[in-house]
């Protein structure tokens, strides 16, 4: 009793398997499925279970014992057929097709994408240094004392660096062709820059308090009162607040545009509208080269009264002197300064090696990215309170759809991941044991004097969700070197790698194996088989055992 195994492959790396199963299989399976059947049947004359195959058969025809049979048998089958042919298995294996008689099952499997990494080690780029201005630092001591500051209400008109409460409305004017909005296509811009995509609140919230998100360093909230038709135009909105407070500060609010220019001079009461256009390369893209006008009224002033830069201002952020804060907050910065270049490096490197690369992948691969941001936006959804059939309902789109809009950033994603993960092994990137814990244990520093905690802390990053983040920094830390050292043509050479493997696998050092992409098809090995393989065809012979 053997199975007859066809393969072939497609040009975006498909395995189409066809699996043969002779008759004698099928007759076996349909005795064994029987016994089984005859355990939950009542048949006249016979204890339950004991009822011959005959009986059994009458009792509940061929075709229906067969089919029975059939679905008790493809798992089997399915993963025999996988342990002879043993493909490379990328994600979750499609059933195509089944034939009843003579059985014959068909799949497409997807399987791992094929790389080739273009001379990517002949690339050259001037390497800037990464510095940290005074004037940063003086930006960074600056918004430490503005959150130890204390507020004053004043008579008096605004001032420059006045902290103000106004009431008022913000929007963009838009084109008659800018104002068709489509939501999908929103949807999946914003995905695309990972960003959370603004969802207006549920019916049953529309009149409740609603937070107004300006840009990411926002501190203030605003308290507004959302009626049920505003959000008929909500991508126009930027801000619409009975009480609103915000800094009178052109450096922080606005920056670039003539908004607090336009606000300063007002007293309490006064009402003022204006329009401007925000610069083309403003920082929020939605915003950047549109005109807005805005309608204000305002309702207080408060004159912001900040503290000292001082040794005792510095003793509230942690540290002995001003020198100390000045020290830790210019170190901060040169780390975030030097993330942001080596972010820079790795899109420039990967964008490099995607113009002179070649690959080829499986459709599932792209499928699995849109998957995953569709569950990433449905969990925004339900976040916000909404039930995702409701939210495509008001939006008038479908998950279909929405497929759709992502199709394109997941196709791009896709191949930069691809990229990554085959210059990754290509370079031998490894992550030590000894990575995670130096990582971790600068990770926990801060807390050194609560033990407590920081072994609380080292529990979490050596597993789950914490170690995937530490392995993930370390791995990015390590990218980013080589690149660096790539474009400045001194990275180790080919046979300086291979060196270094064979010293690290000798030393038998601990190493943090690169995860490939999940295994979607269990395969458990079949007991007894032996196979003959010939060309493109396997057959393999069924364990001898017999079953009744």
């Amino acid at each position: 009793m053997t199975l007859t195994i066809h393969t072939e492959e497609d040009e975006q790396r498909q395995l189409h398997l066809t699996i043969e199963v002779p008759e004698e299989r099928i007759e076996k399976q349909m005795r064994e499925t029987a016994r089984k059947l005859g355990k939950d049947i009542n048949m006249p004359g016979f204890r339950r279970g004991r009822a011959p195959y005959h009986v059994v058969l009458n009792r509940v025809g061929r075709d229906s014992l067969r089919g029975e049979a059939v679905e008790d048998l493809l798992q089997a089958v399915f993963e025999e057929a996988l342990d002879e042919v043993k493909p490379d298995i990328y994600a979750q294996a499609k059933f195509d097709n089944l034939e009843m008689e003579p059985l014959v099952l068909k799949f497409t499997i997807p399987l791992t994408p094929e790389v080739t990494l273009g001379d990517y080690r002949s690339l050259r780029k001037e390497i800037e240094p990464v510095t940290v201005t005074d004037e940063a630092v003086a930006d960074a001591l600056k918004r430490i004392r503005i959150r130890y500051q204390e507020l004053e209400e004043v008579d008096r008109p605004t001032a420059e660096g006045d902290m103000i409460v106004i009431s008022g409305r913000g929007e963009l004017i838009l084109d008659d062709d800018e104002d068709e909005y489509d939501a999908e296509e929103e949807i999946g811009e914003e995905e695309e820059e990972g960003t959370a995509v603004p969802l207006p609140p549920p019916d049953d919230e529309a009149d409740d308090e609603a937070d107004d998100e300006a840009d990411d360093d926002d501190e203030y909230e605003d308290d507004d009162e959302a009626d049920d038709d505003e959000y008929d135009d909500d991508d126009d909105i930027i801000f619409d607040s009975d009480r609103l407070e915000l800094p009178l500060d052109s450096s922080e609010l606005f920056p670039g545009t003539p908004f607090v220019e336009n606000l300063i001079g007002l007293s309490v009461g006064e009402s003022k509208d204006f329009t401007f256009f925000f610069p083309e390369e403003y920082e929020q893209e939605e915003l950047a080269g549109k005109e807005a006008m805005f309608s204000v009224e305002v309702l207080e002033v408060k004159s912001r009264l900040l503290p000292e830069l001082n040794d005792e201002l510095a003793q509230k952020e942690g540290k002995e002197t001003l020198a100390e804060l000045e020290e830790s907050s210019r170190e901060h910065l040169q780390e975030l300064a030097e993330n942001e270049a080596s972010n820079d490096l790795l899109e420039s490197m990967v964008k490099d090696i995607l113009e002179i690369s070649t690959m080829v992948y499986p459709p599932a691969a792209v499928e699995m990215e849109i998957d995953n941001r569709i569950a990433s936006f449905k969990s925004q959804v339900t976040r916000a309170g909404w039930q995702w059939e409701d939210y495509l309902k008001l939006n008038t789109t479908s998950e279909e759809s929405m497929r759709d809009d992502f199709r394109e950033a997941a196709e791009e994603a896709v191949r930069q991941q691809l990229i990554m993960r085959q210059f990754v092994l290509d370079e031998k990137i490894r992550i030590k044991e000894e990575d995670v814990d130096a990582q971790i244990a600068e990770r926990i520093a801060s807390f050194s004097d609560n033990e407590i905690l920081a072994n609380s802390m080292r529990d979490y990053y050596k597993q789950g969700a914490g170690f995937d983040m530490i392995s993930s920094e370390i791995l990015i830390k390590k990218v980013a070197k080589r690149i660096k050292a790539i474009y400045m043509g001194i990275a180790p050479t080919a046979e300086e790698l291979e060196a270094e493997e064979t010293a690290v696998a000798e030393e038998d050092t601990p190493i943090i194996e690169i995860i490939e992409p999940e295994e979607l098809v269990e395969m458990n090995e079949p007991e007894g088989e032996e196979a003959v393989i010939v060309e493109n065809e396997t057959e393999t012979a069924e364990p001898t055992d017999d079953a009744e």
